[in-house]
């Protein structure tokens, strides 16, 4: 009988010992949606960077657009502590996160009162550390794993993410200038720098695309996704870039970079559903 007993001992121990260490942890899927909600709250903070500096540089109609995206940005808030909680995510991440929520909040409620260029830059240091973040939460639940499935949330976060940003750097920095009318000395640099990021992250894209097929995109929309990235560069560069005396409308140019993203955006959530179906 002690026999018997033991046996059995030796059998459950360890299957108790493994359900303990699965609860401990979410599963690829629910840290799939982690990876999508902070892309989320990345694409808000953009567009709350953009319509700010628009208007803070002249643009009067960008600041009803301001208030709308933070409220956005609120209910972004919501649905990733929702994710990080679903996901069981390390406390480390968790306290990171929340970190820079509320700087966010602090940097909305004083960002009027600031010069338009540091907070500018403000904006852009915290989308940075979501984007690093994002890639940390990957690497701890993915890099171990299937080099494919790894390979393409890391293009999520890695390739994607980044053509989102320096095209939204582009239309937040470029709206204002429009809205001046005049581009400063100092921003010539930063805007082709945004061009050239955008140009090297494009061709990533697209030379990943080339590689792994996407089930819900055609090639004849990836390329008209690619042409319109590339149109609005060529934009910028013959019309705002250096110039003294700017025609375009500051609205007409921010709703182009808005329309550029939203094509990155689709390839983003292609990409994202294909993964999901393998996991």
């Amino acid at each position: 009988m002690k026999r018997v007993l033991m046996v059995l001992l030796l059998t459950v121990v360890p299957m108790m010992g493994f359900s303990l260490f699965e609860s401990d942890k979410g599963s690829d899927k629910e840290y799939l949606h982690l990876v999508s909600s902070v892309k989320d709250v990345v694409v808000s903070t953009q567009k709350t960077r953009g319509l700010t500096n628009s208007f803070m540089n002249g643009n009067v109609t960008a600041q009803l657009l301001v208030f709308g995206q933070r409220e956005q940005m609120l209910k972004d808030f919501e649905r990733i502590q929702k994710a990080l909680k679903e996901a069981k995510t390390p406390e480390a991440y968790v306290q990171e996160a929340d970190a820079l929520m509320k700087q966010l909040k602090v940097l909305n409620k004083k960002a009027f009162k600031r010069d338009s260029a540091e907070v500018f830059a403000d904006y852009t240091s915290v989308i940075e550390a979501w984007i690093a973040l994002n890639g940390k939460i990957i690497d701890s639940q993915f890099k171990s794993g299937d080099e494919e499935i790894y390979l393409a949330v890391s293009t999520l976060n890695n390739t994607l993410l980044p053509l989102t940003e320096n095209i939204g750097k582009l239309r937040g920095m470029g709206s204002g200038i429009v809205a001046r009318h005049v581009c400063q000395p100092e921003e010539t640099p930063k805007m082709q720098r945004f061009v050239s990021n955008i140009e090297m992250y494009r061709i990533k894209m697209k030379a990943y695309l080339q590689k792994h097929a996407l089930q819900t995109l055609s090639k004849a929309e990836l390329a008209e996704i690619n042409q319109k990235i590339a149109d609005y560069t060529t934009l910028t560069q013959e019309e705002v870039i250096g110039r003294e005396e700017i025609t375009l409308d500051a609205n007409k140019f921010f709703d182009q970079g808005t329309a550029c993203i939203g094509g990155v955006l689709r390839v983003y959530s292609a990409l994202e559903s294909d993964i999901m179906k393998k996991l």
